[in-house]
């Protein structure tokens, strides 16, 4: 299976999580990794699923993410299974101001699903992985929690 993984990565968490789901997804698959500024249609040619990451900005990603989504040809992920991660605090970590705000914005990742299927992908799964503060670091076992994930979604298509 080929599998492109295009992420965004503020503080370096959301690309520790990209590498981390890159590791996990286990030998005897093709796997390619590229930063969301410099992805572009070329890099889904012939694949078979792509995750795309971002950090949470006010519930949403980030704007390379965005334009790479919005910058892809209608019906680009025909065919394509998709899933959509993304970092970000825990509301339950946070104060009542901040922990309102998170609940009521949410988190990136279910924001990027109907994007990905609006471009044509299939059935778009989702993930939220916790960082400490807004900077980070990860919590222990956050990337292992990430490899964990992905092999269930490639065990899926």
């Amino acid at each position: 299976m080929k599998i492109v993984i295009v992420y965004d990565s503020d503080f370096g968490n959301t690309e520790k999580i990209s590498l981390a789901i890159r590791d996990g997804i286990g030998p005897g698959h093709v796997v390619n990794v590229v930063r969301a500024a410099a992805a572009g249609n070329q890099d889904l040619h012939g694949a078979d699923l792509m995750f795309v990451g971002s950090p949470t900005h006010g519930g949403r990603c980030t704007e390379p993410v965005r334009q790479f989504i919005d910058n892809l040809p209608a019906n680009a992920l025909k065919g394509m299974r998709a899933a959509a991660f993304d970092t970000g605090m825990r509301a339950e970590d946070q104060g009542f101001v901040v922990k309102r705000a998170v609940k009521f914005f949410g988190y990136a990742s279910t924001r990027m699903a109907p994007l990905l299927q609006a471009k044509g992908a299939g059935e778009t799964q989702t993930e939220t992985f916790a960082v400490i503060g807004r900077e980070g670091p990860l919590p222990d076992g956050e990337t292992a929690r990430a490899g964990t994930w992905a092999r269930s979604v490639v065990e899926r298509s």
